[in-house]
């Protein structure tokens, strides 16, 4: 039986190492960056409280499990409300053979916090949610994808095959994929078509995406009874910190304004020109929903980026599917876990403002940015090798 205790800033090392151990089966000497990701996450937040810590797991003198909290801050039909995001939940089965991870769960959500979610993790954590009295948010487990470049996300999901002769035929369609491309995109079907919207989108900083959400009365028109709570200074935070997990892509954001000058929208998402970009967030006013989509995929579209996915507004199928949309379940969706029936009754009927960038997804792409780096001159050495075969 091991013991569970606050996670402190001396112990980051520690937990780092682990983190490799656990997810990178490496034992090397954690790299600066990832020593960083924690102590900003975890310590620099600026919603950071003492009542809801992050935990560590000990067992003979040593840390075997992890379980990362960031207080948030919602309102809900108007209140404020606590909230806890759960993330990196993991423990070394070596060193403890134990249910470490069941019991930082527990602890963690015996807290005094109104709610705790979590929008990205593995099928074992998803278990140890469920295990622990957690509940699974289908509404915004779903993922929508818009395909802009048809051709070449052909081609790329060949290239991402698991059948070898399949990813090698890839390649040998790239050079007809801008021409099929460029035909479908003068063919009479919208769907191939470069997006048009009425919008003007103008690229923003994290003031003026500020100004955009509380001018519109916050994310998707906060007709939900449940949506996030917004300080300029916490918000400037977050763009950062989402900005510098360049694995993902470079972090593209725009407000929308309609002919009349007036906000009526904006987005925020990782650009990968040539691959399939990831939307952190959507923001609108009700009517506009249609006309803020059309603007992100035109954007998308003009910056190269062969598709866009995101999280499901249960709000708002209908847009998406007039948008060309489908819709698939990654497997991993959202979990939450909430003492108070109607703050749970909110999320399970998709009456919430949920979006990704109010969870843990994009932290985990904060804490492999090591990787990526570390990774690109190997990268770029095979490249070299395919191109001289």
């Amino acid at each position: 039986m091991g013991e569970i205790r606050k996670f402190e800033e001396s112990q980051i090392p520690e937990v780092a190492a682990l983190e490799l151990k656990v997810f990178h089966n490496s034992t090397a000497r954690p790299p600066d960056r990832l020593l960083r990701y924690f102590q900003e996450i975890f310590f620099q937040n600026p919603w950071r409280d003492e009542d809801l810590p992050s935990f560590v797991y000990i067992h003979n003198g040593d840390i075997v499990g992890f379980l990362g909290v960031i207080p948030r801050r919602m309102q809900f039909r108007g209140d404020a409300i606590r909230v806890a995001v759960l993330s990196q939940l993991m423990a070394d089965r070596d060193r403890y053979r134990g249910f470490a991870g069941l019991e930082l769960m527990k602890r963690s959500l015996s807290g005094p916090q109104d709610l705790a979610y979590t929008d990205g993790g593995t099928e074992d954590a998803y278990a140890v949610w469920i295990a622990a009295g957690g509940r699974v948010l289908l509404p915004y487990g779903l993922r929508w994808r818009r395909i802009l470049h048809p051709a070449r996300y052909f081609r790329s999901a060949l290239g991402r095959s698991q059948n070898r002769s399949m990813s090698l035929f890839g390649p040998l369609l790239s050079p007809l994929c801008g021409l099929t491309d460029a035909g479908l995109a003068r063919s009479p079907y919208r769907a191939f078509q470069k997006p048009q919207s009425a919008l003007h989108a103008a690229p923003a900083a994290a003031d003026q995406l500020f100004d955009c959400i509380q001018e519109i009365g916050g994310e998707i028109g906060r007709r939900e009874e449940l949506h996030p709570a917004y300080d300029r200074e916490s918000f400037r935070w977050l763009i950062e910190q989402a900005a510098s997990a360049t694995a993902q892509g470079s972090l593209r954001a725009a407000v929308l304004r309609n002919e009349k000058g007036r906000f009526d929208g904006s987005f925020v998402y990782y650009l990968k020109p040539g691959g399939v970009s990831n939307v952190l967030q959507i923001a609108s006013r009700p009517r506009a929903m249609g006309q803020v989509l059309a603007a992100l995929f035109r954007d998308a579209w003009e910056q190269g980026a062969i598709a866009l996915m995101g999280q499901a507004l249960p709000k708002y199928p209908l847009e998406f599917a007039r948008s060309y949309c489908d819709f698939h379940y990654p497997g991993n969706g959202v979990i939450m876990h909430s003492r108070n029936r109607e703050i749970a009754n909110c999320l399970l009927r998709g009456d919430a403002a949920l979006s990704l960038l109010d969870g843990e997804w994009w932290t985990r792409f904060v804490s492999t940015n090591w990787l990526a780096e570390t990774n690109q001159a190997a990268i770029g050495c095979t490249e070299s090798m395919a191109v001289l075969r």
